[in-house]
């Protein structure tokens, strides 16, 4: 789907309610629901939690940091960025674009809450010796627009739409911004999803109640009065292990196993669902990927 972007004046009378005039609930409040549930799922905790824990980041991110270079210089290559922009990554992780976008003049905000992705961050930036790139380490919903400075030209939200109110975050976003916004999303859940709808019932008990995708997101610009543009784009290639060792080894930690008789159902678990090739195993069929822009321009050239 390609929509034409167009945009009326963002204000809180304009964000959706709870429940729309024929009864159905908005997708804002959709959303909010979808995050409430994760908050009640057993042993679940919440993403602060996870990206804050070394080992399970290691693990997770970190390794596969780097081997999709070339879905990344194809992201960059779509939003279409002048050099020397003034950019907003928010949950910018270890630099993915904030990097290469500073090397190219750009000088970048960074919004990074987690510790062990600002390591990363700064490891890249002492060696690649980046001069400009600025790192506030909280949370987006934690974020004071007067402490953003003027206006950015460019934001940038790519895999960190974690908020409970989104619809909240993206207004903010909206308010930021003097130019394009963009957003990439899950298009189709990727494969830990599946994973851990399919063993969370019997390794705590309960149900893992999925992720929203976005179409939720698109929908929820359109409630704000945002008429953003939506194309599918690469994906994630299906995950390739060396064997189930290295699988179960990422998934009890995403899982939270701590005993042996969980880790032996994750065991048993992936012997059934993994692909072999080669010398190597596959999970899933790949992750397709939205990307969601819009200018905060109107046709008048006001902001």
């Amino acid at each position: 789907m390609n929509v034409d972007s167009t945009t009326g004046p963002i204000t809180s009378s304009l964000l959706p309610a709870a429940v729309h005039k024929n009864g159905t609930t908005s997708f804002r409040e959709r959303w909010r629901q979808l995050k409430l549930a994760h908050c009640a799922v057993p042993n679940y905790g919440n993403s602060r939690q996870f990206w804050g824990n070394k080992k399970k980041v290691n693990t997770v991110y970190a390794k596969g940091n780097g081997k999709h270079d070339d879905i990344t210089q194809a992201r960059l290559r779509s939003m279409n960025i002048p050099d020397g922009s003034r950019v907003l990554d928010i949950g910018a992780g270890p630099g993915t674009y904030a990097i290469p976008l500073a090397a190219r003049g750009c000088p970048v905000t960074v919004i990074e809450p987690s510790p062990v992705m600002r390591e990363l961050l700064e490891a890249r930036i002492k060696k690649e010796k980046i001069k400009n790139i600025v790192v506030i380490p909280k949370r987006w919903e934690d974020v004071q627009i007067t402490e953003l400075g003027r206006s950015f030209d460019v934001v940038i939200a790519s895999f960190s739409l974690t908020m409970m109110d989104i619809g909240e975050a993206l207004e903010k976003m909206h308010a930021c911004c003097r130019g394009t916004i963009h957003l990439f999303w899950f298009l189709t859940p990727p494969a830990w999803v599946q994973v851990n709808k399919d063993l969370w019932p019997y390794l705590h008990g309960g149900t893992f109640p999925g992720e929203p995708t976005a179409e939720w997101l698109w929908q929820v610009l359109y409630e704000m009065g945002i008429y953003a543009n939506l194309t599918a784009e690469q994906g994630f290639p299906p995950s390739r292990y060396s064997n189930v060792d290295e699988v179960v080894d990422e998934f009890r930690l995403r899982l939270n196993c701590t005993t042996p008789a969980q880790e032996e159902t994750v065991r048993n678990y992936f012997h059934t669902v993994l692909r072999h090739d080669g010398d190597s195993v596959i999970l899933g069929s790949g992750t397709q990927v939205a990307h969601i822009w819009w200018s905060t321009i109107k046709p008048d050239g006001q902001v």
